[in-house]
C-alpha cells in the first residue's frame, strides 16, 4: 500500500521539520536532575551533584545550545537529540556533549 501526498503538502511538512531543527528542543530537565541527585545520594558518593547544581548545568548547556545551534548539521542535531530522548529524561548537557564530540571527531 502506498500513500501519495501532493507536492505542496510534502513541501509544507519538510518546512516544519526544518523549522523545528532551527532551534534546540525545549523540555524540562528537572526529572533527570531529580533522578541523578537521588542516585548520587543513594550511592553515598564522596563527590556528588546536587539537584540545584544539575539544573544550573542544564541551563548553562541550554544557553550554549541556543547560541551555537546554527553551527551544527541537521543530521548531527537530529542524532544527538534522538540519543538523549531514548532514556526518557532528555538532557541539554548530553545534547551539547554529543555535538561537541561529533565536531571534534570530524
Amino acid at each position: 500500500m502506498s500513500i501519495t501526498l501532493p507536492m505542496s503538502m510534502v513541501s509544507a511538512l519538510s518546512g516544519l521539520v526544518l523549522t523545528v531543527a532551527d532551534a534546540p528542543p525545549k523540555f524540562n530537565p528537572a526529572a533527570g536532575c531529580k533522578a541523578a541527585a537521588a542516585i548520587d545520594q543513594s550511592m553515598d558518593l564522596s563527590v556528588s551533584q546536587s539537584y540545584d547544581s544539575c539544573m544550573k548545568d542544564e541551563e548553562s548547556a541550554r544557553q550554549e545550545l541556543v547560541q551555537t545551534w546554527f553551527k551544527y548539521t541537521a543530521q548531527d542535531k537530529s542524532r544527538c537529540v534522538g540519543q538523549t530522548e531514548v532514556g526518557g529524561t532528555p538532557s541539554y548537557v548530553e545534547i551539547l556533549e554529543c555535538l561537541l564530540v561529533t565536531v571534534n571527531v570530524k
